[in-house]
């Protein structure tokens, strides 16, 4: 039977009819569709994405709000209500692609307790097992990992700093697939709490110090092995005598492909680029930041 091919202002017409939920399903299933799902040309009359700021704000409870909300097929339940009371209240320690990890427990850096991966959307929550007994810790750090487009399930990588003469730094991962820490342990003498980004099943994290970035590939279950590599970031690395620190960059993406963004030495102009293959950074932008603010400030400062 001859397959009977649709204008594309007509397929519009019919995707901007669906629920929300029904379309995400339909970008799903193959490339094309999520291109054309994706095209600006359509974007406006497409169901839109749930999107906003979550942030911490310093009162008692599950403390973590949302600003910035379209209106959708329901509400989102911000306060994380659905989400079992501790004898601590909840912390919001980060987020991907619509997924939150959060923690019961104090503010100090030597140890995260009680850590949930939750949903806001759909009110699903998973607690995260302790891992096994080990050398004593200064410091632990979890990075959540979550992309629908590459995965149905998260991952998360926990970072935990020991001090030996210097420090060692252990990375272990979480699988939300068998609800498993991996046995998958790998170390290095570097200290890694900068910025991070997960994207194509990779983890990109920020030397706390250094002017380059860890990709950790994320593993199988049967992985003993954490493929990685590393990749020197570009514009002005850290100096003594130019007091200019990585931490002052920040990492994103933009269609599937890893950004870098910092200001020039000057502060007054902020350099925007994209990794090309697998180690080329390309300049994409130049953004005159005097022109945003629309007046001459200390923008450095």
């Amino acid at each position: 039977m001859a397959t009977t091919i649709l204008p594309d202002d007509l397929v519009v017409e019919i995707l901007s009819r669906l629920p929300l939920k029904s379309f995400c399903r339909f970008r799903c299933v193959c490339k094309s569709w999520l291109a054309f799902s994706s095209d600006p040309h359509y974007r406006k009359k497409l169901p839109r994405t749930p999107s906003g700021l979550l942030y911490p704000k310093n009162e008692h409870g599950n403390a973590i709000h949302l600003v910035g909300l379209p209106s959708g097929d329901r509400d989102i339940d911000t306060t994380l209500s659905f989400v079992p009371c501790y004898e601590h209240p909840l912390e919001l320690k980060g987020c991907s692609n619509g997924l939150l990890l959060c923690y019961h427990g104090g503010t100090g850096s030597k140890e995260i307790s009680d850590a949930i991966v939750c949903n806001p959307a759909t009110q699903e929550w998973m607690a995260l097992p302790n891992t096994e007994p080990g050398p004593a810790v200064s410091y632990a750090d979890l990075k959540l990992c979550f992309d629908p487009l590459w995965s149905q399930h998260f991952y998360v990588f926990q970072f935990e700093t020991t001090p030996n003469g210097g420090y060692d730094t252990e990375v272990k991962v979480f699988f939300s697939e068998d609800s498993t820490w991996s046995n998958c342990l790998w170390e290095t003498s570097d200290i890694l709490g900068g910025d991070s980004l997960f994207l194509n099943g990779v983890l990109y994290v920020d030397h706390l110090w250094g002017h380059y970035l860890l990709a950790l590939d994320a593993p199988d279950t049967c992985t003993q092995l954490l493929n990685h590599r590393i990749l020197q970031l570009p514009g002005f690395p850290n100096g003594p005598e130019q007091r200019f620190y990585c931490f002052d960059g920040c990492l994103g993406q933009s269609s599937g492909v890893l950004c870098y963004a910092q200001q020039e030495l000057d502060g007054c102009i902020i350099r925007i680029w994209s990794l090309e293959g697998s180690d080329r950074w390309v300049v994409k932008h130049r953004l005159n930041m005097n022109n945003v603010f629309g007046r001459d400030i200390m923008l450095r400062a």
